[in-house]
């Protein structure tokens, strides 16, 4: 997977900040930075990434197409997630 541009919706990224207390830019920091990010495809063109950066550990759902990343959501990583992303990127 190759993600040349990264895109959000000003709603998304307004819910990504009132809602989850989530800087947007560091989202996109994280897909932006993918090689570090354990990425997982969960349905269709729909996929999770869940990578560390200067805010923790991060998790973005986004769609992927022709090189697009669109994101659907982003939060704090949970337990679960954080155990997920150590596992895989040990």
């Amino acid at each position: 997977m190759l993600i040349k541009k990264v895109l959000m919706l000003p709603e998304i990224a307004e819910k990504t900040k009132c809602k989850h207390g989530l800087d947007p830019i560091v989202a996109k920091d994280v897909l932006e930075c993918f090689s570090k990010s354990y990425i997982e495809k969960v349905g269709g063109e729909n996929y999770m990434a869940i990578g560390l950066c200067n805010a923790g550990y991060v998790t973005i759902f986004f769609e992927y197409e022709a090189g697009t990343a669109e994101i659907k959501t982003a939060y704090q990583s949970s337990e679960w997630q954080i155990d997920l992303y150590r596992r895989k990127r040990g």
